[in-house]
């Protein structure tokens, strides 16, 4: 047999290897033959984070500096530049004013 379901129903385990933009890990954390906890870095994340600790900006952060927006209340060009890193990101932008902290757009895939 290839497979032998495990009998253990507490434990923590993780995983990573490198995918195509970079490096992907997975955490999770079984208690009572559930999962309690999962957590998922994609390389993604790592390469388009925000603002670090330092005060850096990210490089979609950096992309949207001077670009220009048509219509402030439907800023579709932040979803251009999104895409630009990643197809998938616009699924997770959202547009706040930095001054006000309002959101100001939430772009959603139908």
């Amino acid at each position: 047999r290839f497979y032998i379901k495990p009998r253990e129903t507490d434990g923590e385990g993780w995983g990573a290897t490198e995918a195509i933009r970079g490096a992907l890990a997975h955490w999770v954390k079984i208690k009572g033959g559930k999962i309690e906890n999962y957590q998922m870095m994609a390389p993604t994340t790592i390469n388009v984070s925000p603002r670090d600790l330092g005060g850096n900006l990210g490089p979609i952060e950096q992309s949207l500096i001077g670009a220009p927006i048509a219509d402030p209340t439907d800023p579709v060009e932040v979803g251009h530049c999104a895409r630009s890193f990643d197809a998938r990101l616009v699924c997770t932008v959202h547009v706040h004013d930095s001054k006000t902290d309002k959101e100001l757009a939430r772009f959603q895939v139908p």
